[in-house]
């Protein structure tokens, strides 16, 4: 798969707009990791001569268009497409019956907290929206989450690319396994990031 988007989505423009257009689609269900788009987002940024910090505010955009489009959906279509047999399909009874409670758990934190459920977010976001949780609580909630991967990942994919991008192969081999380590990597930034507004917070006493 990396091999695929790395050499069909090379260029001036598909480069730049192919991870964006997948990143929403993947928002709206689409079936690929993000966190690999956002690697490869970063790569490509590197082969291009691109800024991998314009590029990750970029994928940041697509990010959230992509979970406010899901949101959005379940404000204004609710219930009633998730009882369709097509989402019945996607998103069976015992998915929306975890979804349920992970919800009922959380409340508003959980929509943070979904950004880093792949299998899950999609419809915790869908529910959140048909359950008239507050856009802008949305945005803030989903855009902090974010705001703490996609940097993390894009400038990962960029790095990556600097060192093993020699060998096609071996990049493959090292982004899947950050893939795997994906949910370790953002605790890490968030823990990093804790510490920083910590020692900012204690400086300025």
């Amino acid at each position: 798969m990396l091999e695929t988007f790395l050499t069909h989505l090379q260029g001036p423009l598909l480069s730049l707009w192919g991870p964006f257009v997948i990143l929403v689609l993947c928002g709206l269900g689409l079936p690929i990791p993000e966190d690999l788009i956002l690697l490869v987002a970063g790569a490509l940024a590197h082969i291009e001569d691109r800024s991998w910090l314009a590029v990750s505010i970029i994928m940041y955009v697509a990010v959230l268009a992509g979970d406010t489009l899901i949101f959005m959906g379940g404000r204004h279509l609710g219930g009633r497409l998730l009882e369709s047999t097509l989402a019945r399909q996607f998103f069976p009874p015992e998915k929306r019956l975890r979804v349920e409670q992970f919800y009922a758990r959380h409340g508003a934190k959980g929509l943070f907290l979904a950004r880093f459920l792949p299998g899950l977010r999609s419809l915790v976001f869908f529910s959140a929206g048909s359950l008239g949780v507050p856009l802008l609580t949305f945005l803030l909630l989903d855009g902090l989450a974010a705001l703490l991967s996609v940097p993390v990942f894009v400038g990962l994919g960029y790095w990556l690319w600097a060192r093993y991008g020699h060998d096609l192969a071996q990049f493959s081999a090292v982004l899947e396994q950050v893939h795997d380590w994906s949910l370790g990597l953002v605790a890490m930034a968030v823990l990093v990031v804790l510490c920083l507004v910590w020692r900012r917070v204690r400086a300025g006493r």
